[in-house]
């Protein structure tokens, strides 16, 4: 009876020092490599493959200066809150503040930018809107980030006014876009 407990000790031994080895190997090897490759797809999504430096990784987007940010986006947009009757608060995209000639974005104002629209937490402030940075053709979002009033936070309460100001002067030929055009042509040439 003592050597069957005995053999019962040693069979379930190797199935434990079984299951470890599996698992150190596991989590030393093809963890790290499954997680590296989707953080690989991520940054190469970003990068440029035609970009001159291709030694060089591109600086990540939020880490540009808001100069660099306007340059490189090809569409900004301003999203506000507005409360459905489920509670959820939705981004309604409001306007544009720059839009690049050719750039195929599959939002108009009026939509609802799905990705930023949440249902609010007790105790926790999302803000008044977004502002949503795009990049490329189709337009990808890039970053995105509350504004309160009419300060926008996560650029150091820059004023709203004053990023509309910096997006008019760096791209002159996409305008401002609040409202849709009207469908009568004699207005829009005037």
């Amino acid at each position: 009876m003592f050597r069957k407990f005995i053999d019962g000790l040693v069979f379930g031994a190797g199935f434990g020092i079984a299951f470890m080895t599996i698992w150190y190997f596991s989590a030393t090897v093809f963890l790290p490599r499954a997680t590296a490759s989707k953080f690989h797809d991520i940054e190469m999504h970003f990068a440029r493959p035609d970009a001159p430096n291709r030694g060089t990784p591109e600086k990540p987007f939020d880490e540009l200066g808001i100069d660099d940010q306007i340059k490189q986006a090809s569409a900004i947009a301003i999203a506000r809150y507005e409360r459905a009757p489920d509670g959820e608060m939705k981004a309604i995209i409001h306007e544009f503040l720059k839009k690049d000639p050719g750039v195929e974005l599959y939002y108009d104002v009026g939509d609802e930018y799905r990705t930023m629209s949440e249902y609010p937490r007790e105790h926790t402030q999302i803000g008044d809107g977004v502002v949503i940075f795009f990049k490329g053709s189709p337009a990808d979002m890039v970053l995105g980030m509350s504004y309160y009033g009419d300060r926008i936070s996560g650029l150091g309460d820059l004023p709203l006014a004053l990023l509309r100001d910096k997006c008019a002067k760096a791209s002159p030929v996409s305008a401002p876009k609040s409202e849709k055009k009207s469908s009568d042509p004699s207005k829009d040439a005037s």
